[in-house]
């Protein structure tokens, strides 16, 4: 049953990146550029979620600024974390995202089309090129998601984070806004078939200011940012009751 499930979610993953892709490569020649395909991977990511049971729910909303440019920094557990912070984080979006990603029939070529940002693993893979084009989508009052571990965890542990956001924001001067995520990982591992209902968190944290730092400052920065999204990951899971489900397991 749990494979039928799966296979009819994959299906519905499948058909909504071509029937939501599509329509996004086109609208994102409609000014301004790249928020109609915005609009529209926010509902590839609604069917995807509803398909798949999860709901997420956000802790500390007030937190969530409605307007405004930052470096938004989640622990990535899931394929998963993409949809939820599209469904829950209101900003205009663009990602910081695995070049392999824009060679993919529809998805690709809609997430080229919408503004995302191609980056190569590591961190000399963040070039000249990458970094002028993040700061670029960052001035025109973009909020750019950069997953510090660069990678979503085997293990459901969180990784070491690279200094990618930290340089980022403090190249462009402006605030991180680190995101606590728990539950997309006992939806979908990394490289799993099978797709299963969860409760799904995310945590809000306060932003964090980099003002008047340089990149000197950059394994300060990172290391603060980690501590507070192992914060906030810690109290996401506690809200759908993580530690205790996998204790008993």
């Amino acid at each position: 049953m749990r494979f039928l499930r799966s296979l009819g979610i994959w299906f519905v993953i499948v058909l909504s990146t071509i029937l939501c892709g599509l329509p996004a490569m086109l609208l994102s020649w409609v000014p301004p550029r790249g928020e109609l395909a915005l609009k529209m991977g926010r509902i590839w990511s609604r069917i995807i979620l509803r398909a798949s049971g999860v709901h997420p729910r956000m802790l500390h909303p007030e937190r969530m600024p409605r307007s405004g440019s930052y470096v938004i920094a989640p622990n990535h557990e899931s394929f998963y974390d993409i949809l939820v912070i599209f469904t829950t984080v209101p900003l205009s979006l663009r990602f910081l995202a695995k070049r392999n990603l824009f060679r993919l029939p529809f998805l690709g070529w809609a997430i080229a089309a919408a503004g995302f940002v191609p980056v190569d693993r590591g961190e000399r893979g963040r070039n000249a090129a990458t970094i002028e084009t993040s700061l670029k989508r960052l001035a025109a009052g973009r909020s750019l998601i950069v997953f510090p571990e660069e990678t979503r965890t085997r293990t459901g542990e969180l990784l070491p984070f690279k200094a990618g956001a930290a340089l980022l924001a403090i190249h462009a001067g402006l605030p991180i806004l680190p995101l606590g995520l728990a539950g997309t990982f006992r939806i979908q591992k990394r490289g799993g078939f099978t797709i299963t209902p969860s409760e799904v968190a995310v945590a809000v944290g306060e932003p964090i200011d980099v003002t008047g730092l340089t990149a000197k400052d950059r394994a300060t920065v990172t290391q603060r940012l980690r501590e507070t999204v192992a914060s906030l990951r810690e109290e996401a899971r506690e809200a759908v009751a993580y530690n205790r489900v996998t204790e008993a397991q």
